[in-house]
Parts: structure tokens; C-alpha cells; sequence
């Protein structure tokens, strides 16, 4: 082959041969080619998957109801459904349950962020934080019955009481119960509100707190009026998150709740399970309609954007 059809199909770029598919591909997914619209990718993935259902599920809970699906119309039958029937008030009992759980793991949780932002090596933290996604190496079914043997008559927190000499009988106020389910979202959930506390946290300059301590401030007054103030936004959009998952998520009331336990997730399941779809986008709907005030709201207290800001 002469040398001039060598170049001409191969090139010389880079001091040796280069295969001329190389060069197409090179052209393909240049600034002018395909590579400005990998930009619009996650626009469209946005718009497909969560812009448009979220809009069907508004629009699909006014449907009327079938016997077997839904045909096009509008009627408030279903949101009337909802809210005059002992749906409204298992909802608004599993919005108090969750809001219990949004205050244990805050109590829990965020002191955790601030530790591990205070006194862990800046090289560790981010590792250290890492160490709470383990949970969710395992299935969410397998960690909530796990909670089972843990917390039953028999299980090992009566077995370890009654072996201190604490209580002379197994407690059975834990499992199947409400105060299950508050444990069953904190465990599940505590992840939330470390990691955005952390995010918030690592807005606060560190030496926030040696200026606090030269003052003389109190560890309990540091906390209260320096920490928490400044890591507003991130306690808040972990608190909405746990809030928002301990009203959605059926799994935890079915095996920690016993047959009383109902949330809005379990609403919505059950009556897919009876085939009416409208009540189901209606409760969805709902459900997002709460999530969606609660962030706005959120925003405009604290401006969430904040938990992204970098370190000063």
C-alpha cells in the first residue's frame, strides 16, 4: 500500500498509525457531534421519568373508576373517598408516628454529623460518613424483619433486660405496635438526617468552634444556638426526607405495625390490590403534594441550597 493511502485512511496523529474509525468516532462524539447533547440527557430523563408520571398521577386520580381500571373524566370521588373515610385519620396517625421519627433521629443522628465534623481527621470523614450506607448494602425487607426476633416477647432486648434484672416480664408494648414502627423508621432511616447534617456541616468553618470555646460557651449552648442554626438547611431536608419515607413506605407498618398499623403508602397499595386505581393516584398525589409544600416551605425558612455550598 502506498504510503499516501496509508495516511489517507489510517492518519499520523499521535506519531504512528491511527485507525480511521478512531477519527469517526473521535468526530461523532466531539462538542459538534453527539457530545453536546449528552448535556439534555439527564433534562430528558427528568422530563420522562419523574415530570411526566408525577403529572399523569394528578391527572389519573380525577379518572373514574372502573371494574377493572379507570376511564378519562373528572370527579372528586376519590380525594372525597379519602378524606371521609377512616383513611384520612390512619393517614394523619401515620403522619404523627413519623414525626416522632423525624425527632428520634434527630436526637440520634445529627450529633453523630457533628463528631464526626468536629473531631474526626478531615482525610476520614467522608470514609467515616461512608460507613452509614452499609445498612442499605441489604435488602429493606430483610433489615425491617430482621427488627423482629430483635424486638418480640422473646426477642433479644426483653431477653437482655430481664437478664440485667430490669423488667421482671417481657415487654410486648414494642412490636406490632406504633412504637415498632417509630423504631423500624429511625433504623431505616437515620441515614437521612446524617448525611445531610454532614452536608450542612461542612458549610460550618471549623473555627466556629474554637471561637465558641475561647468565649466560654457551654457545649449545650454551642449546640443550641451556633450549631443548629447554621446546619438548618441540612436538619431540615433530612427531617422532610424521613418524614416523607415514614408516611410512603408500606413495608415497615405490614411487619413491624401488626394488621392496625396503616400509613398512606399502605393505603395507596391496598387499593391498587382492590383495583382502584383513582384512590391510588389520588393518595400518591397527596403524598406529593405534602412532599412538595414541605420543601417549599423548607426553602424559603432556610434555602436548602445551602447543604451544597462549599466549605468557606
Amino acid at each position: 500500500m502506498a504510503g499516501s493511502d496509508w495516511r489517507d485512511r489510517y492518519g499520523t496523529e499521535g506519531g504512528g498509525p491511527r485507525p480511521a474509525s478512531l477519527g469517526v468516532m473521535a468526530r461523532v462524539f466531539s462538542e459538534d457531534g453527539l457530545g453536546k447533547w449528552a448535556l439534555y440527557a439527564p433534562t430528558v430523563f427528568v422530563i420522562l421519568f419523574f415530570i411526566v408520571p408525577t403529572a399523569l398521577t394528578v391527572v389519573w386520580s380525577f379518572f373514574e373508576r372502573t371494574m377493572f381500571w379507570m376511564e378519562p373524566g373528572f370527579t372528586l370521588f376519590s380525594y372525597v373517598n379519602f378524606f371521609t373515610s377512616a383513611r384520612f385519620e390512619n393517614f394523619l396517625f401515620s403522619m404523627l408516628h413519623s414525626s416522632v421519627s423525624v425527632v428520634v433521629s434527630f436526637v440520634v443522628g445529627f450529633p453523630i454529623a457533628v463528631f464526626v465534623r468536629r473531631h474526626v481527621p478531615t482525610v476520614a470523614q467522608h470514609r467515616v460518613i461512608l460507613l452509614f450506607i452499609l445498612p442499605f448494602m441489604v435488602s429493606e425487607i430483610i433489615r425491617t424483619f430482621m427488627l423482629r426476633p430483635v424486638l418480640g416477647r422473646n426477642g433479644l432486648v426483653n431477653t437482655f433486660l430481664t437478664d440485667l434484672g430490669v423488667i421482671s416480664e417481657p415487654i410486648t408494648q414494642i412490636l406490632f405496635t406504633p412504637t415498632g414502627v417509630i423504631i423500624g423508621e429511625v433504623l431505616s432511616f437515620l441515614p437521612f438526617i446524617v448525611f445531610s447534617g454532614f452536608l450542612a456541616m461542612e458549610a460550618v468553618p471549623k473555627y466556629i468552634f474554637e471561637v465558641c470555646q475561647d468565649l466560654g460557651a457551654s457545649r449545650w449552648r454551642t449546640f443550641w444556638d451556633i450549631i443548629v442554626p447554621l446546619a438548618a438547611p441540612g436538619i431540615f431536608a433530612g427531617s422532610v426526607f424521613i418524614f416523607v419515607n415514614g408516611i410512603g413506605v408500606a413495608l415497615i407498618p405490614s411487619i413491624l405495625g401488626g394488621p392496625g398499623a396503616v400509613n398512606a403508602g399502605l393505603i395507596a397499595t391496598q387499593a391498587i390490590i382492590a383495583l382502584d386505581i383513582p384512590l391510588a393516584m389520588a393518595v400518591s398525589a397527596i403524598m406529593m403534594v405534602t412532599l412538595f409544600g414541605l420543601l417549599a416551605i423548607g426553602h424559603r425558612l432556610f434555602n436548602l441550597t445551602k447543604i451544597l455550598e462549599p466549605q468557606a
